[in-house]
C-alpha cells in the first residue's frame, strides 16, 4: 500500500487490474483495447468520435441539433414535438394520417383515387382530365360555359 504520490517518468505496464478508488485525471490520450464498462455518467467537453456502431439500451436525449450524414432507419414510432422540415422528397410506404391542415405550395400529383370526407374547396380553376361523375347535386354560382354537347337523361328545367 502506497501512502504517497507515485511518480513514474517512463512507460508503465500493469499485468493485472488497476483499481482506483478516488478521482483520476489523465492529461493525454486514453487508449483501451478491450471492452470498457462505465458504471455512471460520461461527460465529454469536446468532440466525440465513434468509429463503429453506437448501441443505446435506454432513452436518448439530444439537447441540440442532430446531423446524420447517411441513411437513417427508425424501427418504431417517431414523435416530433416541433416543426419538421424536409429538404427533399418524402416517401411514405404505408398509410398516412394527418390530424390537421395540409398546405401544399407547389404541384400535387395523386397517382390513384382521392376521397374527401367533407367539403373540398378549390380557390382557383379546376381542370379534370378524364370523365367525371357527380353522385349528387351540382350547384354553379356564376356563368357556365359548355364547349360541346350537353346530354341530359332525366327531366330538365330551364328558366331565363
Amino acid at each position: 500500500s502506497l501512502q504517497s504520490t507515485l511518480d513514474v517518468a517512463g512507460a508503465t505496464s500493469l499485468s493485472s487490474m488497476l483499481d482506483v478508488s478516488g478521482a483520476s485525471s489523465l492529461k493525454s490520450t486514453l487508449a483501451v483495447d478491450g471492452t470498457t464498462t462505465l458504471g455512471s455518467s460520461v461527460t465529454a467537453a469536446g468532440h466525440v468520435l465513434l468509429q463503429s456502431t453506437l448501441q443505446v439500451v435506454g432513452s436518448t436525449w439530444l439537447r441540440s441539433e442532430a446531423t446524420v450524414a447517411g441513411a437513417t432507419q427508425l424501427l418504431s414510432t417517431a414523435s416530433v414535438q416541433g416543426k419538421t422540415m424536409l429538404a427533399s422528397e418524402l416517401d411514405v410506404q404505408g398509410h398516412a394520417m394527418l390530424h390537421s391542415t395540409l398546405s401544399v405550395s407547389g404541384w400535387t400529383y395523386l397517382a390513384s383515387e382521392a376521397t374527401v370526407g367533407g367539403r373540398a374547396w378549390v380557390k382557383g380553376a379546376l381542370t379534370v382530365g378524364g370523365a367525371s361523375s357527380l353522385r349528387s347535386t351540382l350547384d354553379v354560382v356564376g356563368a357556365t360555359s359548355l364547349s360541346s354537347t350537353l346530354d341530359v337523361s332525366g327531366a330538365t328545367s330551364l328558366s331565363s
